[in-house]
C-alpha cells in the first residue's frame, strides 16, 4: 500500500444497506430482484467494521494524544503503541481511526484525486497526512527507511544514512503528521541491528515531532511481552493502550459481551424482520462465545454468516447448529477445541 491507495481507501464510501424487507415480500420478488437485494446485503454486512466500546475509547484516546501533540512546542513527542492477540482487530481498528483523521486533516481537499498542498512559497507537494506502513521481519533501518520512501513515492535505494535523509525530507514536504509502524513486534532487539532500529524509531519520533509535531504509533501483537517496550527511552515517551477479546467470567464482562452482540447483529437483524431482536444477546450469546472466544472479527463474520443464511433460506430463526456451519478461522477453531479439553479435564 502506498498514500494514493491510502487516500482511495480512506475517501471511498462504505456499499449502500439495501431497505430491509420482509421474508413475505422477499419472497414475492422475482429472481433478479431477490438476487440483486441478496448481493447489496451481503456486500454492504461483508464490509461493516464493528467497533466495540473499548475500541472506540481507543480511538478517542488516540484523538486526545494526536490533538495535545500539535499544541507541543517541537521535539519528542508522547509516542503510542496499540498492541493487541493476534487477529482481535487492531490493524483494522487503526486504519479506520486513520482514514477519518486522514479526511479531517484535509478537509475540502480531500476530494481530490491526488490531496496538494504547499509546504513553501511556490512549492506544490502531495498532501499525505498519515504514513501507514507494515514491517517485515528484523527490518533494518534502511527497510523502514524503504517502506516509508515507496509509500510517498520517493525510490527506495541508498545507504542507510541517505535514505533517513530523504525519509526526513519527505516527511516535511509532504505535511506527514502520523507515522504508523504496523507488525511491530516484528522488530527483534536482540542484537546489534535489533537495538539500532529501536534507537532508530527515537530519532525518527523526535524528527517527526521537530518538523510536523507529529506522533509515531507502534501497532503490533503481544508487544508487552517484546523487548520494545522496555527500553527505557521509549518508555518514557510511551502511552500504551491493549485491545483484548471479550470473556465472560464475571457478570461485568457478560454485559460488555452482550453490548458487543447487539452492536454487531442490531443492524443486520433488521433485515430478520421476524426474529426475536434480542436472538444474539440472550439466547445466542454463550454459543457465540464459544465460538468465537471472544475476538471481535471473528463474532462479526459469525453474524454476518448465520445472518445471510437465514435470509437465503427464508428463515427467521437461527440456532447453534446455523452458528456451527458458519465457516471461522483456523484459531476460532483452535480455541474451541482447546475450551472442550479444558472443560472435559474439569469435569474430571
Amino acid at each position: 500500500m502506498d498514500a494514493r491507495d491510502w487516500h482511495r481507501q480512506a475517501t471511498t464510501p462504505a456499499p449502500t444497506w439495501p431497505d430491509p424487507v420482509s421474508i413475505t415480500d422477499f419472497d414475492a420478488m422475482s429472481r433478479e430482484c431477490r438476487d440483486d437485494y441478496f448481493r447489496r446485503l451481503r456486500g454492504a454486512m461483508n464490509a461493516a467494521i464493528v467497533v466495540s466500546k473499548p475500541m472506540k475509547a481507543v480511538k478517542a484516546h488516540l484523538d486526545e494524544i494526536v490533538a495535545t501533540n500539535r499544541l507541543r512546542p517541537p521535539g519528542a513527542m508522547p509516542m503510542v503503541a496499540v498492541t493487541a492477540p493476534f487477529s482481535a482487530g487492531k490493524s483494522t481498528l487503526l486504519k479506520q481511526w486513520g482514514f477519518g483523521v486522514h479526511r479531517s486533516v484535509l478537509g475540502d481537499e480531500v476530494h481530490a484525486e491526488r490531496p496538494t498542498w504547499s509546504p513553501k512559497r511556490g512549492v506544490i507537494a502531495d498532501w499525505v497526512p498519515i504514513v501507514y506502513v507494515t514491517l517485515m521481519a528484523s527490518s533494518s533501518i534502511k527497510e523502514i527507511n524503504a517502506l516509508i520512501l515507496l509509500y510517498l513515492g520517493y525510490p527506495p535505494e541508498g545507504l542507510a544514512r541517505t535514505t533517513t535523509t530523504r525519509v526526513l525530507h519527505a516527511l516535511r514536504m509532504h505535511g506527514v503528521q502520523i507515522v504508523v509502524l504496523d507488525d511491530a513486534h516484528m522488530l527483534r532487539s536482540t542484537n546489534a541491528q535489533g537495538r539500532a532500529v529501536l534507537d532508530y524509531i527515537k530519532f525518527l519520533n523526535t524528527e517527526l515531532g521537530e518538523v510536523n509535531n507529529g506522533t509515531v504509533i507502534l501497532v503490533g501483537a503481544n508487544l508487552e511481552s517484546t523487548a520494545i517496550l522496555d527500553d527505557p527511552q521509549i518508555r518514557a515517551r510511551l502511552t500504551t493502550m491493549t485491545i483484548d477479546a471479550f470473556q465472560i467470567s464475571t457478570v461485568e464482562k457478560k454485559a460488555a459481551w452482550q453490548d458487543l452482540l447487539a452492536t454487531a447483529a442490531n443492524r443486520p437483524l433488521e433485515h430478520l424482520p421476524d426474529a426475536a431482536p434480542d436472538l444474539f444477546v440472550t439466547k445466542l450469546a454463550q454459543h457465540v462465545w464459544r465460538r468465537t472466544q471472544g475476538f471481535v472479527g471473528e463474532v462479526a463474520k459469525l453474524v454476518t454468516g448465520s445472518v445471510l443464511d437465514a435470509i437465503h433460506d427464508r428463515r427467521s430463526v437461527i440456532t447453534h447448529d446455523d452458528l456451527d456451519a458458519v465457516d471461522l478461522s483456523d484459531r476460532s477453531i483452535d480455541g474451541q477445541v482447546d475450551a472442550a479439553t479444558a472443560a472435559r479435564k474439569t469435569r474430571r
